[in-house]
């Protein structure tokens, strides 16, 4: 009887120390081809990418037309925008700022807008902005910041302050204001800024990302981060991001393991996608990145997988299908860990509204890689698993 009792007394004492932080979405959220294409020019600088030339003059085109719950984990609330991106409450200073902030796995800065930026650029203007002199926990550093997109670049300057993510406080973490944003990528995101979330190696200025700090300074006793992110969510419950371990309440089985294989994204081997019997390919590298709604594929793989739904190329370079044929279309099964993760139509179809017209989208896309990126339409269904520790990445099911 004593055991039980200090079982439940432990257990009691775990799910208290799990914070969620409700948070807000935009209301009457449309994807339409704009958000998808402002998506891609974000992977293209995430990716060191530029567009292709056929790609280019149709933009041009459409323009002018471990199983066990960690003790210590922490729990933050996602919103859900229609699938398209989800984001939460972290913030700045003493007194605390509030920013949404894109948690992306894809990249590993802060950034976020600065009071002080172009009064003429309207992304940053329609944004929270920081205010360093409103914080007394400012430490200034002023050494200059850029990102490149696909429509220009953001601009700013770094600045040291407390982040608070999920009520854990990072002291003397580094950040990026940003003074000019592009503003057909920002201007109309529901997001104020992104957090980075991968490795250092590829942090612009290496500056150390947030959840480095957050485990060197010992807010989390383990360095893992996992991510549910709910596919038919609300915009006060859209999922949950766990710093500190994993819960295997949200996902059912284990979880399957997978090596990092170059520690810069969150890049691992997969060992092969097909479907309906067409191996799309084999021994494929994979990147899992919560940045993105969509799943990058590289071109052999893009133009097997849209040929075999029936899908028509639109002007964008995307494929659409008729929303009427969309269950009975196949499924696609990718093998990572010698376990298969399924997707079904339904899973990578995506709903797009243009002019109050509604068009399927098949969530497979290119953009002139040899690897895959694995957004949200995979993240979503299955679990992910973030273990900076043993340089891994794990998937399940959810529950």
């Amino acid at each position: 009887m004593m055991k039980f009792f200090v079982f439940l007394t432990l257990a009691a004492l775990a799910s208290a120390e799990l914070i969620r932080v409700p948070i807000h979405r935009q209301q009457n959220f449309k994807k339409t081809r704009g958000n998808v294409k402002a998506e891609l020019d974000i992977l293209r600088s995430k990716y060191n990418l530029i567009a292709t030339s056929d790609e280019s003059s149709n933009e041009s085109s459409n323009e002018s037309s471990d199983e066990s719950t960690d003790e210590s984990s922490i729990e933050e609330q996602l919103a859900n925008t229609l699938n398209m991106e989800y984001y939460g409450i972290i913030t700045i200073g003493t007194p605390p700022q509030d920013f949404l902030v894109l948690f992306d796995s894809g990249s590993s800065n802060l950034w976020i807008p600065s009071s002080q930026c172009y009064a003429n650029n309207t992304a940053c203007q329609t944004h929270s902005q920081y205010n360093s002199s409103a914080s007394s926990t400012y430490i200034a550093n002023g050494e200059s910041f850029s990102i490149q997109y696909g429509t220009g670049s953001l601009t700013g300057f770094l600045s040291t302050d407390t982040v608070t993510v999920g009520g854990l406080a990072i002291q003397s973490q580094t950040f990026a204001e940003a003074m000019a944003e592009p503003g057909t990528s920002f201007v109309d995101s529901i997001f104020d800024g992104i957090m980075g979330m991968a490795y250092q190696t590829i942090a612009v200025d290496n500056v150390v990302p947030p959840f480095y700090n957050m485990f060197s300074q010992g807010l989390v006793d383990s360095a893992v981060f996992s991510f549910y992110l709910a596919r038919n969510g609300t915009s006060i419950n859209g999922g949950e991001l766990i710093l500190g371990g994993v819960d295997p309440s949200l996902y059912s089985g284990y979880l399957t393991y997978v090596n990092v294989s170059q520690q810069g994204y969150w890049q691992f081997e997969m060992e092969s996608a097909s479907i309906s019997g067409y191996v799309a390919c084999s021994s494929c590298q994979a990147i899992a990145d919560t940045g993105t709604s969509l799943i990058v594929a590289p071109k052999y793989a893009f133009l097997v997988l849209n040929e075999v739904i029936g899908g028509t190329e639109g002007s964008d370079g995307n494929f659409y299908v008729d929303c009427a044929s969309v269950s009975s279309l196949p499924t696609v099964e990718f093998a990572i860990g010698g376990t298969l993760f399924s997707l079904t139509p339904d899973m990578y179809i995506i709903n797009v509204n243009d002019d109050d017209t509604n068009y399927c989208m098949s969530a497979f896309t290119y953009m002139g890689t040899d690897f895959w990126i694995l957004g949200d339409v995979f993240i979503g269904p299955y679990y992910t698993a973030f273990d900076l520790d043993n340089n891994r990445v794990g998937f399940a099911p959810v529950a």
